[in-house]
């Protein structure tokens, strides 16, 4: 009974403190400040069946005032209007989702200003002839099939190449590359890859000038990846949803604008907050705005941003806004965002990193290897003195073994030995009294290094190592070979994966037999792969993946002392440097060649002296041939020697990390060393 009353005179009590007035309410948390808001200046006339979703604009080069709209109106077509809104033509015959506009587009007949468009109905894309004077498009190509909804489309033009692509981001998550090319007025589409962009992509917009493509996925965020077909598709974030960004869902359109001579800018529509962000192009976001007053603007769609001044109005480009309830596009003055913003004014853009001009494009392909993933390597060339026409690529498929291909490409012996990760060969090494060419490679299967003879006649490899030849490194990762003109003895060097280390063997004659004996450690620093050897001024090349290309004697008593050639970051080098190879030229001239992954380029310097940079290229592809081009090369080789017709002043042999065009496992790419000279002038 007494515990009863207690318990009522307890909850007595906490009732009352419940409701005791003194004891404060929780404070409602503050609201975020609103972005300023801004007035559009026009409004287009409604389109038809109101399904507003992306503009283009086409800018007259000899008056900007008379700059047209296209904008897409889904069931009701695609349309054109002036800046002031006006509707001047209506096309019919297709349903429009996205659309893009590009001025003097190269063809066989001179350039021409085209319109890329969806065709949703049939899950497609169509290339129309834009007749600006006559307010007409006409249709050059076939439906280029996607087979899916499409979700989005935008067009890029490579700096690199000055080849034109469309990015069309379907229902399933991806995004679809494709080259389009113009000749005899007729346009055609090559598929080119395929980027996991993740269900809900939408919206894209590409920046020729900087190479990279922004994309909307639109409940999870905005982000970025490299433009260029042989380019890393991985994706990065530029701004995410909340709370993981400052993003809103859902995220819509996004436009670029870079003006001459100045900052360039991202913008991206946060329907969900009904604002527009605007970003450095670094990512880093300097505001959002609203657009409100006398025409507003509800669920937004595409955004499209416009450079060039377009008159009075628009004197320093604007931005086309594809308005979904109205079913109606309006235009913001750049002027008013620039103000609301507090944007500087002349600001100079940021230096952009250039891509390199200089291309080459290969003559021929090996076939494909044999493992999926991550295996072709490095190659070594054979140069038959006798025939050059019978010269040979050893190239390793780092999850079987060795693989031997002729100068068609054509495979002719695979050596299932082990994962063979690095390859190199010499001629002359003396076995059983006979010069014999002498090929050597890494094999992480038994941590040990393995060697064979290349039969000159069957041009087939066999075994001649003395046993089970240990290394003695953890994982023997990179190799290359030397023959000393300074005492005439053969060797052979591989380094560790694990910590760069690089050791020295002298290659003996055993019991009738190839084997080892160890003579020098080096201690790179880092992870190390690539390394070339002179055996005519006796240097060793060793390519610290994250640090530098270096410079050491190749001698086995040459100890530590070495010098930079080139360094990544603070050089003309990106992560990672892989490949190395030398030409040799006469008396002492000639050139290293060094693959430059992180840029999906090749750099250059003398044989002689200093080793004096000489200058980039990428190699991309042969559409002619239906060859793609090379990228994320590991290992390279490249000979002087003539071979023939296609390789006049000698070969150069890359892997190619990312066999595109159909996408196929990796392979051996061959290019002619005379485009190289001609692309380096």
């Amino acid at each position: 009974m007494r515990s009863s009353a207690l318990l009522l005179t307890t909850c007595g009590l906490l009732l009352s403190a419940c409701t005791n007035d003194e004891v404060p309410a929780a404070a409602p948390a503050p609201e975020a400040p609103r972005a300023p808001a801004i007035t559009a200046r026009v409004a287009t006339a409604p389109i038809f069946h109101k399904s507003a979703s992306d503009a283009a604009v086409w800018i007259d080069p000899a008056d900007a005032s008379r700059s047209l709209l296209l904008v897409s109106g889904g069931e009701g077509g695609l349309e054109m209007n002036t800046l002031a809104g006006e509707r001047v033509a209506r096309f019919e015959t297709l349903e429009a989702g996205f659309v893009d506009v590009r001025q003097n587009v190269a063809t066989s007949a001179g350039p021409m200003d085209v319109v890329i468009a969806s065709e949703q109905r049939l899950g497609a894309v169509n290339v129309y002839q834009l007749d600006a004077a006559k307010h007409q498009v006409e249709s050059i190509s076939a439906p280029i099939a996607v087979n899916d909804a499409v979700t989005g489309l935008c067009t890029y033009v490579s700096a690199l190449t000055g080849k034109l692509y469309a990015f069309v981001a379907t229902d399933q998550g991806q995004l679809e590359q494709w080259e389009m090319f113009i000749d005899r007025g007729k346009a055609q589409a090559r598929f080119v890859r395929r980027i996991a962009a993740g269900k809900g992509v939408s919206h894209c917009v590409a920046d020729d000038a900087s190479g990279r493509l922004f994309f909307s996925e639109e409940s999870v965020g905005l982000w970025q990846v490299a433009a260029e077909p042989e380019a890393d598709a991985a994706r990065t974030p530029v701004d995410l949803i909340e709370p993981r960004g400052s993003l809103h869902d859902e995220v819509k359109g996004v436009a670029v604008y870079r003006p001459a001579g100045r900052t360039p800018y991202l913008i991206a529509a946060d329907a969900g907050d009904g604002s527009y962000n605007v970003y450095a192009l670094s990512g880093e976001r300097v505001g959002s705005f609203r657009i409100g007053g006398n025409i507003e603007v509800g669920d937004v769609e595409g955004v499209t941003a416009v450079s060039a001044p377009l008159g009075s109005a628009f004197p320093d480009g604007a931005l086309v806004i594809a308005d979904e309830d109205a079913g109606d596009y309006k235009l913001v003055s750049w002027s008013d965002v620039a103000q609301s913003l507090a944007l500087p004014a002349t600001t100079e853009a940021a230096p952009e990193k250039k891509l390199a001009a200089r291309t080459v494009k290969p003559s021929a392909e090996t076939e494909p290897a044999d493992s999926y993933g991550d295996a072709a390597d490095d190659p070594a060339i054979w140069v038959d003195r006798n025939n050059p026409a019978r010269s040979v690529i050893i190239g390793t498929d780092k999850k079987l073994g060795l693989n031997v291909y002729d100068l068609s490409s054509k495979r002719l012996q695979t050596v299932p030995d082990g994962r063979m990760n690095n390859v190199d060969l010499r001629d002359g090494f003396m076995l059983g009294g006979a010069p014999t060419t002498l090929v050597a490679a890494t094999n992480r299967t038994t941590k040990s290094i393995s060697l064979y003879r290349l039969d000159h006649a069957s041009r087939r490899l066999s075994s001649v190592a003395d046993g089970t030849l240990a290394s003695g490194l953890e994982d023997p990762y990179g190799l290359c070979m030397y023959h000393s003109a300074k005492s005439g003895d053969f060797f052979v060097l591989a380094n560790d994966s694990v910590d760069g280390k690089l050791r020295q063997w002298k290659l003996v004659e055993r019991n009738g037999k190839v084997g080892i004996e160890a003579v020098r450690d080096i201690l790179v620093g880092s992870q190390a792969e690539g390394c070339a050897a002179d055996d005519e001024l006796g240097n060793l090349f060793i390519a610290e993946e994250d640090v530098a290309l270096w410079k050491y004697s190749a001698e086995p008593d040459g100890g530590d002392a070495r010098t930079a050639v080139d360094k990544i970051g603070a050089g003309r080098l990106t992560a990672d440097a892989e490949g190395v190879s030398i030409y040799y030229g006469s008396q002492g001239k000639g050139f290293i060649i060094l693959s430059n992954q992180g840029e999906d380029n090749y750099a250059v310097y003398r044989r002689e002296g200093a080793n004096e940079f000489v200058g980039k290229f990428h190699i991309i592809a042969n559409e002619a041939l239906g060859i793609d081009g090379a990228s994320e090369t590991d290992g390279l080789d490249v000979v002087s020697a003539p071979l023939g017709a296609a390789f006049p002043m000698g070969l150069l042999v890359v892997q190619d990390g990312r066999n595109l065009m159909p996408a196929e496992r990796q392979n051996f790419k061959l290019v002619s060393w005379k485009d190289v000279i001609e692309a380096l002038q």
